[in-house]
């Protein structure tokens, strides 16, 4: 079974391949999604070859636990936005948050199957 920090880092990379593909459709965006994918694929990086280090005196695990809370917000407006996507976006939305709060609590936990 894949460790949190795996699945977090697994979440931090599709993410940062959303961003991209929103910067590649929506010029005013460009620039912001470009830097938010960045971000994301560095601290996926991090956390992958390090997931219970820490960055200027921060947890790893806690700012990457960050940066998927955050996404998780960022779905939750898109799908307040868009019908279409809606329950997509929702649920994302909710398996980033869950993901979060394990990789905060334990990077090296492991997902219970039972």
């Amino acid at each position: 079974m894949p460790t949190h920090a795996e699945l977090a880092t697994s979440l931090l990379v599709d993410a940062a391949e959303f961003f991209r593909t929103l910067a590649e459709q929506n010029e005013p965006l460009r620039e912001q999604m470009t830097e938010n994918a960045n971000v994301f694929e560095q601290m996926a990086e991090l956390l992958l070859k390090n997931p219970t280090g820490d960055l200027d005196g921060a947890k790893l695990a806690d700012l990457a636990g960050k940066l998927l809370k955050d996404s998780a917000t960022f779905f939750n407006t898109l799908a307040e936005q868009n019908e279409p996507i809606r329950k997509m976006m929702m649920e994302n939305a909710s398996v980033y948050i869950k993901i979060a709060d394990l990789l905060m609590k334990n990077p090296l936990g492991e997902i219970n199957a039972s």
